[in-house]
């Protein structure tokens, strides 16, 4: 089974009837980023943002940066609402295991506004860390200590290998708020970017979702060197109803 769906990771990644549906430019670094979603005769097989190499450049060197990108308005693309890009040029904490510069790309299932909202401090606290129900969580999933302002609750993977001593890269996290799930996140390191042409990982998928939606089970990163542009992808989406 495994290698079927690694199998069906590398076809995702080299459909040829694949069209391309672009959100809005948002400025970053000394280019801009900008979300897709890629259909395949117009069912969304990926979500994603892609950006060249000079947006990676230009980018502050002391204090984090944060990029709303805004979905593609061409079409619906549940359960995501907004991708937010922040840029930790000295990383963030756990320090020893993701003090590296890197990037956290979170594809957010709420809006804007009411991720703003999300202080997780005083009452707020015990709302962000809610426990989920078990369903609800993706196998080898586990809790961090705290919940994150304006963000959620990160639960991470623990069969990455940033857990297993090896250093940090490249992994993917989940959020949830009030229990129940409220972003998918990609996190690379510049690094890694700078120096992949092509990467994919499989992940783990709840059970049952509280939103009825597309739901990855892989995550990958490519560059098109004839675009100049890095596309880092939720693929191998599956429809699931709440």
């Amino acid at each position: 089974m495994k290698l079927l769906l690694w199998l069906s990771v590398c076809l995702y990644g080299a459909i040829a009837n694949a069209e391309m549906v672009w959100g809005p430019a948002t400025p970053m670094g000394n280019a801009s980023v900008r979300t897709f979603i890629e259909t395949d005769q117009g069912k969304p097989i990926s979500v994603g943002v892609a950006f060249p190499k000079a947006a990676m450049d230009g980018l502050s060197e002391h204090t984090p940066e944060v990029f709303i990108v805004e979905l593609p308005t061409e079409m619906a693309m549940p359960p995501y609402n907004h991708v937010m890009l922040d840029w930790m040029p000295h990383g963030h904490d756990p320090d020893s295991i993701y003090g590296r510069p890197h990037f956290d790309f979170h594809f957010y299932m709420i809006s804007s506004a009411d991720r703003q909202k999300i202080t997780c401090l005083g009452d707020d606290a015990a709302v962000c860390t809610k426990q989920p129900a078990p369903e609800l969580i993706p196998p080898f999933y586990a809790p961090t200590p705290e919940g994150v302002p304006q963000m959620g609750w990160h639960w991470v993977d623990l069969r990455s290998p940033e857990y297993n001593g090896q250093p940090f890269t490249s992994t993917f996290i989940y959020g949830f708020y009030d229990g129940k799930m409220n972003f998918a996140e990609p996190m690379m390191t510049r690094e890694f970017i700078l120096a992949t042409n092509w990467f994919a990982s499989l992940i783990p998928s709840p059970e049952k979702v509280l939103i009825s939606g597309y739901y990855p089970t892989a995550y990958s990163l490519t560059y098109d060197a004839i675009q100049d542009l890095y596309f880092i992808k939720l693929m191998n989406l599956v429809w699931k109803d709440q």
